[in-house]
């Protein structure tokens, strides 16, 4: 093991996940939520409590309060981790239920019964009847009977924690009364409930705390959830300690922290305050000095300010005057070099961080050695450190003039002496200033605020033209459905511009004075509100453009073959489009961003669904593709035939119209890029729309009706009469295979073979021959009496209905 002095970080400490500001309320805790959870006193003495309680026969009703982020969930988890191995519920942990609930919102009683009820329901397995049973009854009558219920499934115990977190637990006053009557007097299954709130205890309940007692106990506790100290960082302990007060702390209780950086640490988390919030505090000031140094040591106060989020709360602590004061502070550093210049900012650091936790009006020069990082632990006491930080604070004094001040042997930080009263004023005015010029900074003398206030007015003259255009813009959008914008709209840009109107010294004047300040900072956040409205125009603008594109529209008509999902899409596709309307500039300027929001999570669904379907829509079409291209063989087959007077009349003459109908819908995707609905809410090339229904089916129906048709036709040909002409008069015999086809009725080989030649030379035998042989005129349709008594025509079925059978029966 190295020195301590030469040790790392990792050889004492292991550093935990940051602490949450809030945990959530968990029936079955993980090991990390209950390995996280520190006793403090009162939560040990909270825990003795309930674990006496769970000994007892009867069940109680317990409220743990206090303060935000103290603990009260974290401490309910921890208790439901260790309930079933406590008391006397070891014995039977199977018959032993356990379950939670959150209230959110202002609940009242009514809300909080009903909910508990649920869980209730759910936790005891009853079914759907039986929590509306329940419900029904409400009150004492209601538990009581949810509770047999759940002696009937065997539970001896059952344990109910309701997490008010937020809510105002008094709105529920009346029913914690009856939980704590039904748990007093329940013999079948002890009920306990153990209620967690910010507010008053209800009546009847035992209350515990959890809450840190004081702010050592704060300290400790948001440090334990920080860091472990590993077995070997004990005995290195006294080394970093010697030589300092740790105020009353042990030093395993605040390692690595010096006690006054401890000080600062608070002073800067408060508000929140929270043990959560200093706890991540600390954590980023150990990671962030431990980045910039491998070897491990104390932390002091302006090691804080090496982290960056620290550093901002420093500022935001110090109020207007002393973020001003800090910043000149800052600036007269440019007068040292080397390590001379570190140690001046350390000191500068160090007495600031001071007058933030003590509001300090002095430190003694043997003080401010033993807090400065570079200077603490010298061995060589103060031979050269008294009077090399007494002549560093001499010159910074001279150099800040009077920010950081040094008499009579200490020094303290004055964030009241920042220069000229016109400088104060403008520094104080800062506030309202950075509202036109977020890069305005402190001045520091006359000079300084010259070049900002030079800076100020071009601003102004920049916010005034902002200004007209924003009402100008939202005139122009409101006007295209008809909207004059709002009375209250034209007055809160009216006094806007009659804000930026002003010289930049009234301006100053306001933006000194606390109350007309606020005054100008509400008309500021009034007009930046529509600002925010005007610059959304383009957006709202495109987002309608690209709703429009999709091709969606909502159907009211049942189509229960359709994709749900498709039709959710369709619904909220039109109701943005409706809502991204001039009509939402009217209204709040907030609501943008929700509205906003929506469309992105609406483009986000549609653009993965959109991309799964087309993928499938272009296959589909692909095979679709050559059956229309079979449906046309078919159909030149049906009009060849069709064209030969001598077998009968044409069929299926309608059918083309819809062949060709259905053939325009089949558009196969020649697309060669990647598709990019994100961009393009269509495909570019096949312009697939988002739930277009497949023709595949009624091509289907179609083909089978031509099928039918040519069956007709083969049904002739394969009569005798026309078989014998064939026969007879094909002298070149081009027709004997075209025949055997025929008899066997084979419907894809007459398409394959029937060409136009084919078709016309049959044609011209059959109308020949029967004229030849016929004595008498023949009637139209030759083939109505070239007829076999046994033989009927097929009947051809029209898709959505059926034709009456064609009777050939007619003596030849």
């Amino acid at each position: 093991m190295p020195s301590p002095r030469q040790a790392a970080l990792g050889d004492f400490i292991e550093l935990q996940p940051p602490a949450a500001e809030r945990l959530e309320l968990e029936t079955a805790p993980r090991a990390e939520t209950v390995q996280s959870f520190v006793l403090t006193r009162a939560a040990e003495r909270s825990w003795q409590s309930i674990n006496r309680h769970l000994g007892e026969p009867h069940g109680a009703l317990f409220w743990i309060g206090g303060p935000a982020g103290c603990g009260k969930t974290h401490f309910l988890n921890y208790v439901f981790a260790l309930a079933t191995r406590a008391g006397s519920l070891a014995a039977e942990p199977s018959r032993h239920l356990i379950c939670g609930l959150e209230v959110a919102g202002r609940a009242r009683s009514p809300e909080v019964e009903a909910c508990l009820l649920d869980v209730l329901a759910r936790q005891i397995g009853g079914d759907q009847q039986s929590a509306l049973m329940w419900r029904e009854m409400r009150g004492a009558g209601a538990l009581n009977v949810a509770l047999e219920a759940a002696r009937r499934t065997g539970v001896r115990a059952l344990t109910v924690a309701i997490d008010f977190s937020l809510s105002p637990p008094e709105l529920a006053a009346d029913y914690f009364a009856t939980l704590a009557e039904v748990a007093a007097r329940m013999r079948a299954v002890k009920f306990t409930v153990l209620a967690a709130g910010r507010g008053r205890a209800p009546e009847l309940a035992r209350v515990l705390e959890v809450a840190p007692r004081d702010s050592a106990e704060e300290i400790a506790t948001a440090l334990r959830r920080v860091r472990r100290l590993r077995a070997v960082a004990q005995a290195a302990l006294d080394d970093f300690y010697q030589g300092i007060d740790t105020g009353g702390l042990t030093a395993d209780a605040i390692f690595p922290f010096h006690p006054i950086a401890l000080s600062a640490l608070r002073a800067l988390v408060n508000p929140p305050g929270t043990v959560a919030e200093l706890a991540r505090a600390a954590r980023e000031a150990i990671v962030e000095v431990c980045e910039q140094n491998a070897l491990m040591r104390v932390l002091y106060p302006a090691d804080l300010v090496a982290s960056p989020s620290l550093a901002r709360r420093v500022k935001s602590r110090m109020g207007e005057s002393g973020r001003a004061a800090l910043e000149i502070a800052y600036d007269s550093l440019a007068g040292f070099h080397g390590n001379e210049k570190e140690l001046a900012h350390q000191i500068v650091d160090t007495l600031a961080l001071g007058y933030l936790a003590e509001n300090s009006t002095g430190i003694g020069v043997a003080e401010i050695a033993g807090r400065v990082p570079m200077l603490a632990g010298n061995e060589s006491g103060e031979t050269w450190t008294g009077p090399a930080v007494n002549e560093l604070l001499r010159r910074l004094a001279a150099r800040t003039r009077g920010v950081i001040r040094f008499e009579s042997g200490a020094a303290r930080f004055d964030p009241d002496a920042a220069g000229a009263p016109e400088v104060a004023i403008f520094n104080a005015a800062l506030p309202l200033l950075h509202r036109f010029d977020p890069t305005l900074a402190a001045a520091r003398d006359k000079a300084d605020l010259k070049d900002r206030l030079s800076r100020l007015r071009n601003a102004m003259a920049d916010a005034f033209e902002a200004a007209s255009r924003t009402r100008a813009v939202l005139e122009a959008a409101l006007g295209e459905a008809n909207l004059p914008l709002a009375d209250e709209h034209q007055r809160a840009i009216a006094e806007y511009i009659a804000l930026v109107e002003l010289s930049a010294g009234a301006l100053l004047e306001a933006g000194a004075d606390s109350r007309r300040r606020e005054a100008a900072s509400a008309v500021v956040s009034a007009y930046d509100s529509l600002a925010a409205a005007a610059a959304m125009v383009p957006r709202m603008r495109a987002m309608r453009e690209y709703l429009d594109a999709t091709g969606l529209h909502a159907s009211y008509d049942e189509e229960p073959a359709k994709d749900p999902r498709v039709v959710t899409l369709e619904t909220e596709c039109q109701l943005l489009g409706v809502e991204l309307g001039p009509r939402a500039l009217a209204g709040a300027p907030r609501n943008l961003d929700a509205l906003e929001a929506r469309f992105q999570k609406f483009k986000w669904t549609y653009v993965q669904q959109y991309r799964s379907e087309h993928e499938q829509w272009r296959l589909e079409m692909e095979q679709l593709a050559m059956r229309v291209g079979d449906a046309r063989r078919y159909l030149d087959a049906l009009r060849r035939l069709n064209a030969i007077a001598a077998l009968g009349p044409p069929e299926g003459g309608e059918i083309v119209a819809r062949i060709a109908a259905v053939a325009a819908r089949v558009v196969r995707c020649d697309l060669t890029g990647s598709l990019q609905p994100e961009v393009t809410p269509r495909c570019p090339r096949c312009g697939y729309l988002l739930g277009t229904p497949s023709p595949r089916a009624e091509l289907a129906e179609l083909m089978e009706y031509v099928r039918r048709a040519l069956d007709v036709k083969l049904a002739a040909l394969s009569q005798s009469a026309i078989a014998r002409l064939i026969r007879n008069h094909d002298q070149t015999h081009r027709l004997e295979g075209f025949l055997k086809i025929t008899q066997a009725a084979q419907t894809e080989a007459l398409v394959r073979v029937l060409d136009e030649k084919l078709a016309r030379y049959l044609a011209q035998l059959l109308d020949e021959n029967l004229a030849a042989g016929s004595t008498e005129p023949a009637p139209r349709g030759v083939v109505r009496r070239i007829d076999r008594s046994d033989v009927k025509a097929a009947r051809v079925s029209r898709p959505g209905k059926t034709l009456p059978r064609k009777d050939a029966r007619k003596d030849e």
